[in-house]
């Protein structure tokens, strides 16, 4: 799964890298080390708000957590569906079909069983490049009301995340982008040798908590590879 995650590298600088437009000043995002669900995140598109196809690439803000357009309002709106069924359930589906994004991230964090408790490690590509998350979005409108929403797509981890936990988010490399977002692109788990983790403090358990030492690795007696 992925519950949280980090983003502290400028939005214009992930505009260049993924060719979109970055976002509009009207709608800033300030970096966080703590991105948690409910809060708004910068995903990149090429659909429109009306559901527009093949609009020019562009970043909006949307907020982590799924709404799609005939649901009312819960509690337990998904941030993950799984990559291998979302095609097939009526939550994700029409979003599957029409609506997707990615969503960059520097990391993300996974919480390790042990017999102290669960414990946070931080994800990250080995060459400390942006994570594209795969990503679906949904438009809701309610009595004057609206929401743009999505949810993160994951995948089985690899060899390289699996100690942690058995899922990882769907990483999207930057070639790959196009073919996702115009649902010509057949996901393939994440090779392994890519993602490197470490341990972190458990400050990040806290929603409240934010800044750049929550993605710093912590001192381990022992190395479990």
């Amino acid at each position: 799964m992925c519950g949280r995650f980090s983003l502290g590298r400028p939005i214009e600088e992930i505009a260049r890298e993924a060719l979109s437009e970055p976002l509009s000043q009207l709608t800033p995002f300030n970096p966080s080390w703590n991105v948690s669900p409910q809060q708004w995140v910068p995903v990149i598109t090429q659909t429109g708000v009306h559901s527009e196809k093949n609009v020019p690439r562009h970043m909006r803000l949307m907020r982590w957590g799924l709404r799609p357009s005939w649901a009312k309002v819960s509690p337990r709106e998904p941030i993950n569906a799984r990559s291998e069924t979302a095609h097939e359930k009526p939550m994700f589906r029409n979003a599957w079909k029409q609506r997707r994004g990615v969503v960059p991230a520097d990391g993300w964090y996974e919480w390790m069983g042990t017999p102290q408790g669960k414990a946070p490690w931080y994800h990250f590509n080995m060459d400390e490049s942006t994570c594209y998350m795969a990503v679906l979005w949904e438009s809701w409108n309610h009595e004057g009301s609206s929401l743009e929403s999505f949810t993160v797509l994951t995948t089985e981890a690899n060899h390289d995340c699996r100690e942690v936990h058995q899922r990882m988010p769907v990483l999207i490399e930057t070639h790959q982008m196009q073919s996702w977002l115009d649902g010509s692109l057949v996901l393939t788990p994440t090779s392994d040798g890519r993602i490197d983790r470490y341990p972190v403090s458990q400050r990040v358990n806290n929603t409240a908590n934010d800044g750049p030492d929550l993605s710093t690795p912590i001192p381990r007696l022992f190395v479990q590879e």
